[in-house]
């Protein structure tokens, strides 16, 4: 997946600036060896490639908020950026990318087609030219029981399979790809081209699903044009319970890595539907209404009602096993984090990855550019692996905290730490040009652009410098 490399902006809740003492013991019966078993945080560590979402734009949130987001979420529909056909207007996409990118935070974006929430004249979601053109279409007045539903008033949805309206689509795909394809601002693009709100369900439009091939027409046509970013397909079809649609729902995800996505959190879904992309293609969570909504149901406390709906949100997020979740932003977010601050800070190091070093053995002396071994232990306490490409490096500090050598800890693989598999590693350090003195000996997880910096925080009482945990003394002799 495609992550901006920049780290984020505030560090108020992350582990990044600790001040404890270092915590290192001689192996028994070993005079040369050092070993360190860190204490676990318990503080939140925000990180990139995981944790929470917020809807539209970052000027509508808290900064306390913004604190624990990493990643802003908004859909789009067709008409406003293909208004006529073959005339783009992308200002609404470019300005919801650098409003979050400007603060270090990626995004989730997405196209819509129908959207019975949208009051655009008409109830016009997919463009009009493409009617004109000979498209089909569905329509009815809408009077919503609840706000989920969508606004009052008059709805028109495309029929999804039909030939006109797919080949306009693709075009415009081509043409959404070519400018935003790659883009590292662009963590996660949906597959919203079918159904309501592009959630691969017909509610409440009343009208039977498509056929499975034409669905799985409508995600080949992402994945022909979108080569680089990670595409991602909601699993809503029948609530969950997918229906004939089901066989295309996993092979888009077991076969062609596409993100699970699951829009009903908390209210109809329990999140399992996420489950399936464990290890293979990061899960995202969206909740089924704002805070206010599900805490006046009684489903933000896990109070089922007669259909059986109701989850808590950690009960989800153990069962789906998500890499980004649902914060849900504006005053709903700011008072969901306000309530359940104590849950929050607890869920940020359980969402996505979250690795801690349970243990280091190292040489407490290093022959100058030779190599010497050492043993790592790692835990992912986190419920999903990571997506976002990293590596692990050791340094070695000056006593002025100055990077003096770097060298990566080339057997050391964090995509693969499964979560709660505690893996023992044993690497190599091979500082080659290191000059002769006294050091402390740290150890980081960059992502590729990161230089000498790390940007990704472990979950560890440890000091640190510029991103570098610090493990203990060592000399190079």
């Amino acid at each position: 997946m495609r992550s901006s490399r920049r780290t984020f902006v505030k560090t108020a809740v992350a582990a990044s600036c600790l001040t404890a003492a270092p915590r290192w013991t001689r192996a028994a019966g070993d005079g040369d060896t050092v070993t360190v078993t860190p204490k676990v945080s318990t503080k939140p560590v925000v990180n990139p490639g995981k944790g929470w979402s917020a809807h539209d734009w970052p000027k509508w949130q808290a900064q306390e908020v913004l604190d624990f987001v990493g990643m802003g979420v908004r859909r789009f529909d067709w008409a406003k950026l293909e208004p006529r056909e073959g005339e783009y207007d992308w200002s609404p996409v470019e300005e919801t990318l650098a409003a979050w990118g400007d603060l270090g935070r990626v995004c989730n974006l997405g196209v819509m087609c129908a959207n019975s929430h949208s009051q655009l004249p008409g109830g016009l979601v997919t463009p009009q030219w493409v009617f004109d053109a000979g498209a089909k279409r569905h329509e009815m007045d809408l009077t919503p029981a609840m706000a989920t539903q969508g606004t009052a008033g008059h709805k028109i949805a495309p029929v999804f399979d039909d030939p006109v309206f797919l080949a306009k689509l693709r075009a415009f795909l081509q043409a959404f790809a070519q400018r935003f394809d790659g883009d590292p601002r662009l963590a996660v693009l949906d597959i919203r081209s079918y159904g309501n709100w592009g959630e691969c369900h017909m509610h409440p439009f009343k009208v039977p699903d498509i056929a499975p091939e034409k669905f799985r027409e409508h995600v080949q046509m992402h994945l022909d044009a979108f080569k680089k970013t990670q595409l991602c397909l909601s699993r809503n079809s029948h609530l969950g319970k997918f229906g004939p649609l089901k066989e295309v729902f996993d092979w888009a995800v077991l076969e062609k890595h596409l993100a699970p996505r699951r829009d009903g959190i908390c209210g109809n879904s329990d999140g399992k539907e996420t489950a399936l992309g464990l290890g293979i293609a990061p899960g995202v969570f969206e909740l089924y209404a704002d805070y206010d909504t599900l805490k006046r149901l009684g489903w933000w406390a896990g109070t089922k009602d007669q259909h059986g709906q109701g989850f808590r949100l950690e009960d989800c997020i153990e069962n789906g096993h998500p890499t980004w979740v649902d914060l849900g932003g504006g005053k709903p977010g700011l008072r969901l984090l306000q309530e359940n601050r104590a849950l929050v800070e607890r869920l940020t190091n359980r969402i996505g990855y979250h690795f801690v070093l349970k243990e280091a053995k190292y040489p407490k002396t290093l022959p100058s550019g030779a190599a010497r071994t050492l043993s790592l232990t790692w835990e992912n306490q986190g419920v999903a692996t990571l997506f976002i490409p990293a590596k692990v490096s050791f340094a070695l500090l000056s006593p002025d905290g100055k990077v003096a050598a770097v060298c990566e800890a080339s057997a050391s693989k964090p995509a693969d730490w499964k979560p709660g598999t505690p893996v023992t590693v044993i690497d190599t350090l091979a500082f080659k040009h290191a000059a002769s003195g006294n050091y402390t000996l740290a150890i980081g997880l960059l992502q590729p652009k990161d230089d000498l910096k790390p940007s990704i925080k472990l979950g560890n009482d440890l000091p640190a410098v510029t991103g570098w945990f610090e493990l203990g003394p060592v000399r190079v002799v």
